[in-house]
């Protein structure tokens, strides 16, 4: 009796053990949000989330660990003369609270733009050549370091 007591206990631990490995939530989702192995206090723990339409135009948005967009970075290609928009094509980046962290964006064609963590929205205008092919990230920046997207490929 002493004996199955002893084996039934051996497979209970084993298996809470392999519960809670596979239960771990980086095992089960290869999309967790990018953060550091070991996060130190006051790194933000943050994902990405990106669109781009047929017209060239592409926007990447950063959430916090809540789901809330706390950054963007939109390209507008050729967003014409309106009030509303500049001539040219145009990098938006938005910081959406005074939080400290800022917003950083940046297009292969040499524009890089940060609101340095002052919750406003910044934009640049550069004319580039029509159906030229470029990309764009995002990055969230903080006093330690930054978290970067990966390229949203869009065009002009």
């Amino acid at each position: 009796m002493t004996t199955i007591l002893t084996r039934t206990a051996a497979a209970a631990g084993a298996a809470i053990i392999t519960a809670a490995v596979f239960a771990s939530p980086a095992a089960a989702d290869s999309t967790a949000p990018l953060a550091p192995k070991a996060a130190a206090a006051g790194v933000p723990t943050v994902s990405f989330t990106s669109r781009a339409d047929m017209s060239g135009d592409g926007t990447i948005w950063a959430k916090d660990r809540y789901g809330n967009v706390i950054a963007e970075a939109h390209w507008q290609a050729d967003p014409g003369g309106s009030t509303l928009y500049h001539k040219g094509d145009t990098l938006y980046v938005s910081d959406f609270s005074a939080d400290g962290l800022g917003a950083r964006g940046e297009a292969s064609v040499g524009i890089k733009i940060s609101t340095r963590g002052q919750g406003d929205r910044v934009q640049q205008t550069k004319d580039v050549a029509e159906g030229s092919k470029l990309y764009i990230n995002l990055c969230v920046t903080w006093s330690g370091g930054a978290w970067c997207s990966s390229g949203l490929n869009v065009h002009a």
